[in-house]
């Protein structure tokens, strides 16, 4: 019975260390999300911002081989 018992123990710390490396992974993949979150964030605007620079094809000059 005690033998049991121990062997649970060893299980139990086993797994404990189990879920907290888990833990710690999804805490550094959610800072990461975060951060390419808010680099897409950063991307969006600037093209949103930028979109009055793109000139359509018909107001393109062309190019010198023409």
């Amino acid at each position: 019975m005690e033998k049991r018992f121990e062997d649970m123990e060893v299980r139990m710390a086993y797994l404990e260390a189990t879920v907290e490396q888990l833990n710690q992974v999804v805490i550094k993949q959610q800072d990461q999300v975060d951060a390419l979150t808010e680099a897409l964030k950063r991307q969006k605007s600037q093209l949103e911002q930028g979109g009055d620079l793109v000139r359509s094809l018909s107001e393109e000059t062309p190019p010198p081989h023409y």
